[in-house]
């Protein structure tokens, strides 16, 4: 099955991170979860465009496993507690590159 690292280095939301990480494991996933660093800071006076939670994948997934992937994202986004949290988009990138293979959100 597919590795997923679930990087959640940025500080975006750790509840978030282990929740998704746990509903990809339950779905055969290989994950990882990429926690903080104890000295990283998040401003939250600035306006966020991503939740500083991204989905890095060693390679371009199948139709059928990134469908897979997103209907578990958008589960676990359905479940927060606010509409703020539920409403974010997530990137999937290619490994350790910036490059989005696909955004998901609730409104796919």
């Amino acid at each position: 099955m597919l590795r997923v690292i679930v990087d959640n280095t940025a500080g975006g939301d750790r509840t978030f991170a282990s929740e998704l990480a746990r509903r990809l494991e339950d779905q055969g996933y290989e994950v990882e979860v990429r926690q903080p660093q104890p000295t990283t800071m998040f401003d939250t006076a600035i306006h966020l465009v991503t939740t500083g939670i991204v989905l890095r994948v060693p390679e371009r997934p199948e139709r059928e496993t990134l469908a897979g992937i997103g209907q578990i994202v958008r589960a676990t986004l359905a479940t927060q507690p606010s509409l703020r949290r539920r409403s974010r988009s997530i990137p999937v990138q290619l490994g350790e590159t910036a490059r989005v293979l696909e955004w998901i959100d609730v409104f796919a």
